[in-house]
């Protein structure tokens, strides 16, 4: 599948500036430190729309071989009208077969190894 310029573009930008929270798990994730493979901000095709487009999604990080995505939530997700599109994120992500596991950016700074513990129990 071709990811379009526009969606490889998207998440190249936000691999460039991720969050406070994105930057902390990315450390303890990144080069299979759990024992398997994660890839920041990757997109993701979930279906092709009646007028032939396909449409994406992008995951904070997603590992190929275990189908399983992590969500990081700031304060933005808070919002009615985001937490709506994220429940669309995540239903189109789960009819893909994919797992889709969240925490609050809080729960990163708070606690990493419980955020560490609770990935190890779907990897």
């Amino acid at each position: 599948m071709i990811i379009p310029d526009i969606i490889q573009g998207a998440a190249r930008n936000l691999r460039k500036n991720m969050t406070k929270a994105e930057i902390e798990l990315w450390s303890h994730i990144k080069d299979k430190q759990i024992g398997v493979r994660f890839m920041r901000q990757k997109p993701i095709f979930v279906y092709t729309e009646d007028n032939g487009h396909n449409r994406f999604v992008i995951a904070d990080f997603y590992c190929s071989g275990k189908n399983l995505i992590i969500e990081l939530d700031g304060s933005i997700h808070d919002i009615m009208e985001v937490l709506l599109l994220d429940k669309e994120k995540e239903e189109l992500l789960k009819h893909k077969g994919l797992r889709v596991i969240r925490f609050q950016n809080k729960e990163i700074f708070n606690d990493i190894n419980k955020v560490l513990q609770r990935i190890q129990t779907h990897v």
